[in-house]
């Protein structure tokens, strides 16, 4: 149990970070060297009109090269309305020059002098993946920090109605704090109660769910009707996350805990994280085949790999995608002709 335990907190330490820029913060001044896109700005200055978002990135990231469209087109339709997108690499000019030529930036970009913003902004959090994103209030206040390809057009929107602001944040951080207390006490009864808090706060972040789901079934801190429990809160509390919804369908089919399962949870999981429109459409395509092979429904699966075979031109997606196809040609021979199984 203490080996379990001992994992569980690793995995929270490193999921929730707390120490130098936390939540309720107000944004770190900015070493720039040189603005290389659009216009200076200062996520310091604070009018109570403009609300920033610092991100930071590299030539060498591909899910940089994913975001930067997706950050250029939210700041075209949310920049009347007071968003200023900022980002900052350390890369070397001669490398982000060609990068920028073929990937071009429609928000402000500099470049990093000395990695004073990379210190000021991740390495003082011990933040060590990219792209990461940091959204201030219009207050001044962080309150969100994250992935810029996981839902941050509902995180602007989220500012903008008000429901991501100071307070929010903080009682977010005052209870991650507390999640971190109890683990370090291995409190279990206290783990259990603080996650189902952060679940009410941040009912579409993935990690809390995924830290209690191990709680109840590694831990035996939970019976059958816990998980189930926890699995539908989870549904419930992931619309518009497909990246969690994706982890969620999975756990919902979990072999190592056949009395929990719940297949049909699991397939609606899939069904609604491909049903999304977001840059996972591929990946939940092929974890919505993967899913209607478990249950038994080859035809469903082929069709959903029929259905994304076309909407890439990843050469790793369609890898993955012709290498799934393959096994259901295969599955298909062996079923019209068993003795096709024998080698």
């Amino acid at each position: 149990m203490k080996r379990t335990l001992a994992f569980l907190l690793a995995c929270v330490v490193m999921a929730l970070p707390a120490v130098a820029l936390d939540l309720g913060d107000p944004a770190p001044a900015l070493s720039v060297d040189k603005w290389i896109t659009g216009e200076p700005a200062d996520p310091t200055q604070n009018d109570g009109k403009t609300f920033y978002l610092v991100e930071v990135w590299s030539v060498t990231c591909p899910p940089c090269v994913q975001s930067i469209p997706i950050m250029s087109d939210i700041q075209k339709r949310y920049g009347d309305e007071g968003l200023k997108i900022v980002s900052f690499t350390t890369d070397a000019e001669e490398d982000v020059t060609p990068f920028l030529e073929q990937h071009p930036m429609e928000y402000s970009s500099f470049l990093d002098k000395e990695g004073g913003s990379m210190v000021s902004y991740m390495a003082a959090d011990n933040r060590n993946t990219i792209p990461h994103a940091f959204l201030f209030d219009r207050e001044g206040a962080l309150v969100w920090i994250g992935n810029p390809l996981d839902n941050l057009e509902n995180r602007v929107k989220d500012v903008l109605s008000g429901r991501l602001n100071r307070e929010h944040a903080i009682a977010v951080r005052d209870a991650r704090e507390d999640l971190q207390d109890a683990f370090t006490a291995q409190n279990i009864a206290g783990m259990l109660t603080t996650l189902t808090t952060l679940e009410g706060l941040e009912p579409d972040n993935g990690q809390y769910y995924q830290v209690h789901y191990r709680l109840l079934t590694e831990l035996g801190a939970g019976d059958e009707n816990d998980v189930q429990a926890l699995l539908g809160r989870w549904y419930a509390g992931s619309e518009s996350s497909p990246e969690g919804l994706m982890i969620l369908s999975v756990l919902a089919m979990d072999q190592g805990h056949p009395s929990m399962r719940n297949p049909g949870l699991a397939v609606a999981a899939a069904r609604r994280a491909y049903a999304l429109d977001s840059d996972l459409k591929v990946q939940a395509g092929l974890n919505l085949a993967e899913t209607y092979k478990s249950i038994g429904r080859f035809d469903l699966a082929k069709e959903t790999l029929n259905e994304i075979a076309g909407m890439t031109t990843n050469d790793d997606e369609r890898a993955m995608i012709e290498a799934v196809q393959e096994f259901f040609t295969r599955i298909e021979e062996v079923a019209k002709d068993p003795a096709a199984a024998q080698p």
